[in-house]
């Protein structure tokens, strides 16, 4: 390799390559060093972490999943994120107790981080040797400079720790070292850790003082702490430039690349352009690379291969197509290739980063949904997706190469992975939707996929968003008193709405005050005998008083006599509450609910919880920043949650959730797994609140009763409903 080099290509770049720099808290300084291990963990020592985090630094106790700002300062200056997975806690080096402020050695001491995303390209592991007496090692300042090396020799060495003596020139190893590989140029390996310094008593110098000793934990130790925690790397782990290649794929990829870059002008600009997006450095003589040089780097840097393509893919013909065709398949034989370029890559995690932080389970069930015959990976076959589990999902999904749906002829087929991101893309709606898109249409072009091919999945994926509850069985309940009504009786109206917008009316004596079950019964005979009934979850929104939002109307049980099993409304109806008599109290009412409703998919839920002080700072937010907000969750204690929810109707707010179970010290919040919380597709609410009942009433541990408004602004109100003509007779009524 002579044209392409990683950064300070000297005998220690490895080492440097693989150093780590774990900053403080307010990124302000260097709290200590770490080196890359394999994958996306990175070593360190226990007490840099306690540094950083501004702790005493020799305390034993685990911090827990702490995440830390750290970066590779050899190879890129940006911070990234890295959260602490296992930790081996500092112990005195002669009992297992906690280290005495002041001793000059003891043992454990070692922490694991993950990054939150692959490491920048070209890092990879670096080789590790046992650690004997004698050897001659370096050691970097966390920071990383070039100049802060430390030349030391491992003078005694017992298996465990090893001590380092240095000369009275250059570097001393000193405060911010910790945590770095102590690096054997001579074997080409790390062979440790820089663990710490002996210092001279205080007072007046004297020369029988030991001078510039320093030690580290050997890597004999290193590695036994680590398979007793299980973090210890997989011996065969390789990332970044450190993939094997395979000499005959190598090989058969040199015939296309002198057919696509046989002009060295062509391929010296290509290959620059390549160097700069892997962090290489490139030669600037005007010279190109070698064609069987280029090929090497294609089998072996991860994602090379990909981003060539996307520099080339714009400019080719007919012919110069079907050859990069044929070298992205050859990459496909390999390990380091990949399917999406480093940019491709890049973006797309940003994006669904963002999205799934919004909507844990929109790449579950995108997945699901595109790719109906495929074993997903695990972390998709939940109902939620955390977002530092992205990049693993995103990772698996690469390797599935095409769907099985047909395209044109000689194409390539559409990326499974892209074919999810049109159905991520369709569930999201607005500016991401068409930012994921874009997204998948260059990737897509750049792969060579059939415009016809992209476009027929993307309207699968359109037709597949479009389901909604909303279009099946949806039954109409309006609930009202009269004073000398017994206690808990209701009268009871109830409208069936056909297909076509229009309400029929149940041939019932509507008149009679009704107890809860005696209601409920008739929903589910009104409901069970509507057309289409069973082929989906129907939709009972029940009208109500302002005085009786909090009726347990989801628990009223229709079961008959005769019946096991028990059927409260909400466990298998899409209950929702409906309490028009406040809106009208507001002369902009009818327009606010209006509008809000339009909103519903692109705006952001309002938590109304103590940080709202009382009804005049919500009315604030309504009306300013959260004019178009269509959610809102209410808690707190009852008087004060009754007056934030009036407000919230007055104001045209469609979807009100709230406990009404919660007494007056609160109650634990409606976000999972309290509650079904108000994120995700709007549309899905009614269904999360009805699994949610479910759970609720099967397991008395849960006392959380979630109630719902859901003022559907297309939806007639019973005093609004066209009503069936009498004279066509009781036939369609039920």
């Amino acid at each position: 390799m002579g044209w392409f080099k990683a950064p300070g290509a000297d005998p220690s770049a490895d080492a440097r390559g693989a150093l780590v720099r774990v900053l403080s808290a307010d990124r302000a300084h260097t709290a200590g060093a770490g080196v890359y291990l394999a994958g996306r963990r990175l070593l360190t020592c226990a007490h840099v972490v306690n540094a950083a985090l501004g702790l005493r630094m020799l305390s034993p106790r685990d911090p827990g999943a702490v995440t830390l700002d750290v970066s590779f300062p050899a190879l890129a200056a940006g911070a990234r994120q890295a959260r602490l997975v296992a930790w081996v806690p500092p112990r005195a080096a002669h009992h297992q107790g906690p280290v005495a402020d002041g001793s000059l050695e003891w043992g454990g001491d070692l922490a694991v981080l993950e990054l939150d995303e692959e490491p920048p390209p070209p890092v990879g592991p670096v080789r590790w040797l046992d650690m004997r007496a004698g050897q001659l090692v370096r050691a970097w300042y966390g920071g990383g400079q070039p100049f802060s090396y430390a030349d030391v020799q491992v003078g005694s060495c017992d298996g465990r720790i090893g001590y380092l003596d240095g000369q009275l020139s250059g570097a001393a190893v000193d405060e911010g070292y910790s945590g770095g590989p102590l690096w054997s140029p001579a074997d080409g390996a790390a062979v440790g850790l820089v663990m710490g310094r002996i210092t001279a008593p205080d007072g007046a110098f004297h020369t029988q003082h030991t001078v510039r000793r320093s030690w580290g934990l050997t890597w004999q130790s290193v590695r036994q702490e680590l398979v007793r925690v299980g973090a210890a790397p997989d011996p065969g782990a390789r990332a970044g430039g450190a993939v094997e290649a395979d000499d005959s794929v190598r090989d058969m990829m040199v015939g296309p690349l002198h057919i696509l870059l046989g002009e060295p002008t062509v391929r010296a600009a290509h290959s620059t352009a390549l160097g700069a997006a892997l962090g290489l450095h490139t030669r600037a003589d005007g010279t190109a690379p070698p064609v069987e040089e280029l090929a090497h780097l294609l089998c072996t840097a991860e994602r090379a291969l990909p981003t060539l393509a996307e520099s080339l893919a714009p400019s080719l013909d007919s012919r110069g197509r079907a050859q990069l065709d044929r070298l992205l398949a050859l990459g496909r034989l390999t390990d380091a290739a990949g399917l999406l370029s480093i940019a491709e890559h890049r973006g797309l995690l940003a994006k669904l980063d963002h999205l799934t932080r919004q909507d844990p389970g929109l790449l579950p069930r995108a997945a699901t949904a595109a790719l109906p015959y495929v074993e997903l990976p695990r972390s998709l076959t939940a109902a939620r997706l955390a977002p530092e589990d992205v990049p693993g999902a995103v990772r698996e999904l690469e390797e599935w190469p095409g769907d099985g749906s047909p395209v044109p002829e000689e194409t390539p087929r559409l990326p499974a992975l892209l074919r999810v991101v049109e159905y991520a893309a369709a569930e999201t709606g607005g500016i991401a939707c068409q930012a994921l898109q874009d997204w998948s249409g260059r990737v897509a072009a750049r792969l060579g996929v059939h415009a016809s091919a992209l476009g027929e999945r993307r309207a699968d994926a359109a037709r597949w968003s479009d389901r909604s509850a909303g279009t099946g069985v949806r039954v109409l309940v309006e609930l009202s008193r009269h004073p000398k009504d017994p206690a808990d009786h209701y009268r009871c109206s109830v409208w069936r709405m056909r297909a076509d917008g229009t309400a029929a009316r149940t041939a019932v004596e509507a008149e009679r005050p009704r107890t809860g079950r005696e209601i409920a019964r008739l929903v589910r005979e009104v409901a069970g005998g509507a057309e289409g009934a069973g082929q989906s979850v129907a939709l009972v929104a029940v009208s109500v008083a302002p005085d009786a939002l909090h009726l347990p109307v989801d628990e009223w049980d229709g079961a008959g006599p005769d019946e096991y099993v028990p059927a409260p409304l909400g466990e298998d109806f899409h209950l929702v509450l409906r309490c028009p008599q406040i809106r009208r109290r507001s002369r902009t009412g009818a327009g606010d609910l209006k509008r809000r409703w339009s909103a519903r998919h692109r705006s952001e839920p309002l938590i109304a919880d103590h940080r709202i002080s009382d009804e005049t700072e919500l009315v604030a937010l309504l009306k300013t920043t959260h004019r178009d907000t269509a959610r809102v969750l209410v808690e707190g204690p009852p008087g004060r949650r009754t007056q934030l929810l009036r407000f919230c109707l007055a104001m045209g707010v469609p979807i009100v959730l709230w406990d009404r179970a919660a007494g007056e010290g609160g109650a634990a919040p409606l976000d999972p797994p309290h509650g079904p919380g108000l994120h995700g597709p709007v549309d899905e609410l009614p269904e999360k609140v009805r699994h949610f009942r479910v759970r609720a009433y099967m397991d008395p541990q849960v006392p959380v009763r979630p109630a719902l408004v859901w003022e559907d602004a297309e939806l007639p109100l019973p005093d609004e409903l066209q009503l069936a003509d009498p004279s066509e007779g009781t036939d369609h009524a039920i």
